[in-house]
Formats: structure tokens, sequence, C-alpha cells
């Protein structure tokens, strides 16, 4: 049994530390317009409009999410993931019941709420969660929970081996329902340059960096700059009381044998 001064001097050390500001293992993105809260284990990510960074992306475009009116309030997992692993990305999302969202004017809704991208490259999104209250939160294009599972809390698991060969594999499961499942390769996603694919570009591919990981809202709004390239604010503006979201139990791990 420890000594009663040692047990005080580390009780003291304890409240000494900072409090986690989100999920161990994450960091508040540093494009965030407004950052997460966290309590008790629970994420909650919340924009409206007005939550932009003026921070410049320093991509050499002279770009950032005010410029190109994009409202973010989220975490970035600290390691990327190299080229060979195989990795396993868990967590429970809550939506409230009250969203009301069409989705916007693109093939996929431009309310984002976890991502996958290659770091320090342009255009090299890989795989991304949006989410509307008609088709409900998508992987891609894939429907991982309908608007009826909102209001309530429920789980998706997404297992990878990022590889550019046949040992890549690829498993997404949503509420213990797989929705996607393939084995090949999966460092460029398949639709990649697709029409209305946003944000991946074949010829700008570059498989060998690092993958990164982000938690939580992304609106892809509306701007004086998104008015000067001649795109309608119609569904590319936030509701008044903008966009909430709630995550728990987030978390990154390797998969056995890689």
């Amino acid at each position: 049994m420890l000594p009663r001064a040692l047990l005080a001097a580390l009780a003291a050390l304890l409240l000494a530390l900072p409090a986690l500001a989100g999920p161990p293992g994450f960091s508040e993105h540093r494009f965030n317009g407004r950052d997460p809260e966290w309590r008790q284990g629970v994420a909650t990510f919340h924009v409206k409009n007005g939550d932009c960074s003026p921070i410049k992306y320093g991509d050499g475009r002279g770009e950032s999410d005010c410029h190109n009116g994009n409202l973010r309030s989220r975490y970035a997992y600290r390691q990327t993931a190299r080229p060979g692993q195989a990795l396993e990305y868990r967590m429970e999302i809550y939506i409230p019941a009250d969203l009301r969202y069409g989705g916007g004017p693109n093939r996929r809704s431009l309310l984002e709420i976890a991502e996958w991208q290659r770091v320090n490259t342009v255009k090299n999104h890989i795989h991304t969660l949006h989410l509307d209250s008609n088709k409900g939160l998508t992987f891609d294009d894939t429907r991982c929970l309908s608007p009826r599972e909102f209001g309530r809390w429920n789980s998706f698991v997404m297992r990878v081996k990022w590889s550019t060969g046949a040992d890549g594999f690829l498993q997404v499961i949503c509420n213990g329902k797989t929705i996607i499942d393939y084995r090949g390769q999966t460092a460029i996603p398949r639709d990649c340059g697709q029409r209305g694919v946003y944000q991946c570009e074949p010829a700008l591919q570059e498989p060998r960096k690092p993958v990164q990981f982000q938690v939580g809202i992304l609106f892809r709004g509306w701007s004086e700059h998104r008015r000067a390239e001649g795109l309608n604010p119609a569904g590319r503006t936030a509701p008044a009381s903008g966009f909430t979201v709630h995550m728990r139990n987030i978390a990154v791990s390797r998969l056995r044998g890689s």
C-alpha cells in the first residue's frame, strides 16, 4: 500500500494536469471556426453561420474556410495512417431527430461529420460521412443510417488496410450491419474522378502520403467567393440554429496481425 504522503502528492499532481480537450489521441482542428465541447466522454460539435476560420490553408491557393464559406467544428486524430497499415476506426453517433437539411445541390450532402484524407495534398479526399435529413447518414454514396435512426445513439465501425495492391480491404459496419465489404486497392477511392465526387481528382492522387482521420462537422457553405463563382446559395446556407452532432467512444486501433 502506498504511503499517505505519496498518495496525496499523486492526487495533487493529477489535479494540476490539464483536462482532456477531446477524445484521447485527438486534437482540435487548426481550422475550426468553433471548437467542439468535450464533457464526460461526449463530444458535441456545433456550428452556425459565421463559425469559420480565416487561417489560410497554406497550400499556395490563398484559400481559407471563411474565403470558401466553410463552417467547421472538428477533432483531428494526431497519428496519421501509413500505406500498408490496417486500422479500425470506431465511434458512436447521435444525430438530433429535428435535423432539417436537404443536403444541398451536389451529389453528396454538403454537411459532413467525418473524413479520411491525405495530408499535405490537394484534392486527395478519400472517404466521407455525409449527413442530411433526406438520405440520412451515408458513407460516400452508401447509406449507413436512415433518418428514422436519428434521435438515438448509433454505432459506426470502419476496418481498412490502406494499400495500393490486392492485399487491401475495406469494411464498414453501421449498427452491426455490414454495408461495404471488399478487397483490393484502397488508397484511392473507386469512384475518384466521377462526376459529383468532391475533392478527388485522379491526376492529383498521391497514394503514398499518410491518411488523416477527422471527426465532427464540416459544412461546405456559402461565401461571397462562391457568389463570384456563380454558385447559388440555395442549399449552401446553414439554418439559423446551425447544426449539432454528438459523438462518444471515438477510437482508432490497429487490427491484429497488421
